[in-house]
């Protein structure tokens, strides 16, 4: 089960079994796995186990409150540690390819470590990234930002929308909330070694251990890869780009007494790639196969760690207080060589190129507490929940754009391209800036039930805003402070047959790191959002099956800046509108066999008045829809086919814009994965292969840089459980 600080596991008492009818199932499911109800009390009636394969019944995410899913007032999508493992995931946004309303990989593939995704059309490559119910969303100045190791996660919420009312930097699109590993009562045991195409070699641990009587609990979890990858550089015998990653993460829960429980979790995360993806676009706009950067020179280094603890205390059956903290700090030193243009006079073929480098520094420290109470009021049962958070995140920038002795790098000829001439790093120091944003928040949140059957939820905060802006190059400083109140009300009602139509209006607030090509801090963004659908869950069924409608606008939505060389630059547009419909289905067709459908439509469009007023956003497709099948074969009771398993599944991403006047497009593509698993004892071996059949696409065209897309990957994988 999801939850901040592990409950102690006791059995409830048999021997005062309540009888629970279809209308009361969601209460008593919810009395049943809620870890906030005081240990020491004896949980009347047995309910089903929080996830049942892909499928999960509750989450924390989207209220700081253990809360039936059926019961959110809200989209919401979880991915599972077994969906994960089924489907070998092996980098953050390969985690998130069967999720609706969640654009992934729209610079194609990428090996560097950043987790490029839009959700309901927005930009969220680091606005939502959230971790264990806090923050992780700093984002640097340039290139830093957080980056995440999925072996070490236990399941991924994502929640979709505006959720600012309960996490202060929760964007319009929503949120991605990574639950870490921790340690648990059953310790996991597992060692796995994986080996793959691209020459790419992985060994990995999860080790865990308890004390005798449940009050200390411990668990490790490190990876170590090694591996090339599909980015290969013409004319160099086959030369690729080289990917190394190690990742520590230990843990210790303490439960000195039912009542408490400290966890305290850290981790190292060192990342190394010269995975630089950008392919230059011919002088005809054409795929010209060739890289812009160099094999000696393309380096996105960065060292990140962080130590974050947990602690729950349950004063009695009716007040539990919670405090959850976190520190992460990431460097990184980042240089490559970008093209701007070709010489269409005396080398028509012939591309000019520069070279940047950074120094950069990144660190946010989070700290939540909040107060939960459960109250009766005549007819009416509440959740209350009164916390205040504070958030603060420190960014530095050392930006180098050329040579003091005048070095100009050499351009290449797309025709006959030649990589390993010597490039120096740049030392022309061409920015020099800090930023720290400082946030306090203070919330409330009500969750009424009435008659078993309405939920209302009330939410609220205030936010206040203090940013500071050193430009060291010009000798400025620039402060600014803003607040801003945010709400949400969301309105459900449960049938007894597990249906639970709902209404709900959220908004969003978030200052956003960085500055314009101008150097000017952006302003904050403000989202809000009307959302209606049905979510249908049978009593005591292993499937949920949701569908959902949303108007949500944006205001001071970021764009990237088309008069910038690297690529890398935003400027800040006017409003976005987003609406559309989603559809998800997860659930346990039969014993073995799972399945995972989901469906999108966006509508996307500027609806400000500006150069681009009436344009869809480049990279945003309008459709896309997944489908995934797994079976395994041992309920059918033939031993030669017990351990066995297979699956498969097919993604289709529809066309996207290359620019934001929508002159050009890129093409709609479809992508096959499959799976092979057979098991065995202690052992588990698994092949996966995603894009099976090698769709040579391309996953969008922008600066005039094609983007390849993920080739045909695949890996096999040797667990051994002990």
């Amino acid at each position: 089960m999801e939850s901040y600080a592990q409950p102690k596991q006791e059995p409830a008492d048999q021997s005062k079994k309540q009888q629970i009818t279809p209308a009361t199932a969601s209460k008593a499911e919810s009395e049943e796995s809620d870890p906030t109800v005081f240990p020491m009390v004896t949980i009347e009636g047995k309910g089903p186990e929080d996830i049942i394969g892909y499928v999960a019944k509750r989450s924390i995410t989207a209220t700081k409150t253990d809360t039936p899913i059926l019961e959110i007032p809200q989209s919401i999508s979880v991915v599972t540690r077994n969906e994960m493992d089924m489907r070998s995931v092996q980098n953050f946004t390969e985690a998130l390819r069967y999720v609706p309303g969640v654009t992934v990989d729209q610079f194609g593939f990428d090996g560097r470590g950043f987790e490029y995704l839009l959700m309901r059309g927005f930009n969220a490559l680091t606005t939502a990234n959230f971790r264990d119910g806090l923050s992780n969303a700093a984002q640097g100045l340039l290139f830093n930002s957080f980056i995440t190791d999925t072996y070490g996660l236990e399941r991924v919420d994502v929640l979709r929308g505006p959720s600012s009312v309960m996490f202060g930097r929760g964007d319009a699109g929503g949120i991605v909330n990574r639950v870490t590993k921790r340690p648990n009562a059953n310790p996991v045991r597992e060692i796995e070694f994986q080996y793959g195409n691209f020459d790419r070699k992985r060994i990995a641990a999860d080790v865990g251990a308890v004390n005798k009587d449940g009050t200390i609990m411990f668990r490790l979890v490190t990876t170590a890869l090694d591996s090339d990858t599909q980015v290969r550089y013409p004319n160099t015998g086959g030369e690729r780009a080289h990917n190394e990653r190690f990742y520590i993460a230990p843990s210790i829960t303490w439960r000195p007494t039912n009542a408490t429980s400290i966890t305290l979790m850290g981790d190292i995360l060192h990342n190394r790639s010269g995975s630089s993806p950008f392919y230059i676009a011919a002088p005809d706009g054409g795929f010209s196969n060739v890289l812009q950067s160099d094999p000696k020179f393309a380096r996105y280094n960065t060292n990140q760690s962080s130590f974050s603890y947990q602690i729950e205390h349950h004063f009695n059956e009716v007040l539990t207080a919670r405090q959850n903290f976190r520190y992460t700090q990431q460097t990184g030193r980042f240089q490559d060589l970008f093209s701007n243009g070709f010489n269409t006079v005396d080398q028509p073929t012939f591309a000019d190129r520069g070279a940047y480098a950074t120094n950069e520094r990144l660190n946010q420290i989070v700290l939540d507490t909040h107060l939960q109470a459960r109250l009766d009021t005549g007819p009416f049962n509440h959740t209350v929940l009164l916390g205040a958070d504070w958030n603060q995140t420190n960014a530095s920038l050392r930006y180098f754009g050329g040579y003091n002795n005048g070095f100009i790098p050499p351009g290449i000829d797309i025709l006959n391209p030649v990589y390993g001439v010597p490039i120096p790093r740049p030392d022309a120091l061409g920015i020099n800036a800090k930023q720290r944003i400082d946030q306090l928040g203070f919330y409330i949140q009500d969750q009424i039930r009435y008659n078993e059957n309405w939920i209302l939820t009330l939410s609220g905060r205030y936010d206040r805003i203090i940013s500071k802006d050193n430009d060291f190059l010009n000798d400025s400083t620039t402060n600014v402070k803003d607040s801003a109140f945010t709400g949400r009300v969301g309105l459900t009602y449960l049938y007894s047959n597990g249906i639970a139509p709902y209404f709900s209006y959220s908004q969003s607030f978030l200052p956003q790191a960085g500055f314009d090509s101008s150097n000017k801090p952006f302003d904050p963004t403000r989202g809000e959002q009307f959302e209606a659908g049905i979510k249908y869950q049978p009593v005591r069924g292993r499937s949920l099956y949701t569908v959902a409608f949303f108007d949500l606008t944006k205001t001071n939505v970021l764009s990237r800046d088309p008069t910038d060389e690297t690529g890398f630059r935003f400027m800040q547009l006017g409003e976005v509108r987003s609406r559309g419909v989603e559809l998800e289905a997860r659930a346990e067709l039969l014993r073995g066999l799972n399945m995972i459908g989901s469906f999108t439509y966006q509508d996307v469009e500027n609806v400000k008045d500006t150069d681009f007023k009436g344009k869809m956003p480049v990279q945003v497709p309008t459709t896309m829809t997944s489908g995934w099948l797994d079976y395994s074969f041992g309920g059918l009771g033939i031993d030669w086919l017990r351990g066995f398993g297979l699956g498969g599944g097919v993604r289709y991403v529809g066309r996207v814009f290359n620019e934001e006047t929508n002159i050009s497009s890129t093409p709609a593509f479809t992508l096959f994965d499959a799976t092979l698993r057979y098991e065995r004892g202690p052992m588990l071996f698994s092949i996966n292969a995603s894009n099976i059949f090698d769709n040579r696409y391309i996953a969008s065209t922008f600066f005039g840089r094609h983007y390849l897309g993920t080739e045909r990957t695949v890996i096999g994988t040797l667990t051994f459980r002990f």
